[in-house]
């Protein structure tokens, strides 16, 4: 339970700033390994897989939108190994934001859960817009970072 806590906890400090929307489907091409990243001129996508020991296999999906290569969107999907493990996740974000009102209203508008094992994260639009004047390359950096700091932290779990 410490270390399911400390996953929690470690994802939920990585998250707090970013959001995500996708299909959790296992036949879904977002979860082909071999594509771990695409850089289109509007579109951009990272992902990557850690095995949590005893659990099973998440994935980290984090995409971000551009019109004339300023960004307008950023988000993060999570799909955990299994519907408990997700519900679980939730469940603990949940009390987090019970007890701090400010969490809370940061939970409520841009945190998701399908009920299933895929929970979104969608980047608040205020900080998107303080990354317009980054640049394409810069918001890239700044995604694939992001997952693979998460990745890397759920691997020493």
């Amino acid at each position: 339970m410490k270390k399911f806590m400390i996953m929690c906890m470690m994802l939920l400090a990585t998250t707090l700033t970013f959001t995500a929307c996708g299909d959790d489907d296992d036949d879904n091409p977002v979860n082909n390994p071999e594509q771990p990243e695409v850089n289109q001129d509007n579109y951009y996508k990272y992902q990557e897989s850690v095995d949590i020991k005893g659990y099973g296999t998440m994935t980290m999906i984090g995409e971000a939108t551009f019109d004339k290569g300023v960004c307008t969107a950023v988000q993060f999907t999570y799909i955990y190994p299994s519907k408990s493990f997700a519900s679980k996740v939730w469940e603990s974000y949940q009390d987090d934001a019970k007890k701090d009102p400010e969490w809370a209203e940061e939970f409520n508008k841009y945190y998701s859960y399908d009920g299933n094992k895929t929970m979104y994260q969608r980047l608040p639009d205020e900080d998107v817009a303080s990354m317009a004047p980054l640049g394409k390359q810069y918001v890239c950096g700044i995604v694939k970072s992001t997952v693979q700091t998460t990745i890397e932290a759920l691997k020493n779990v």
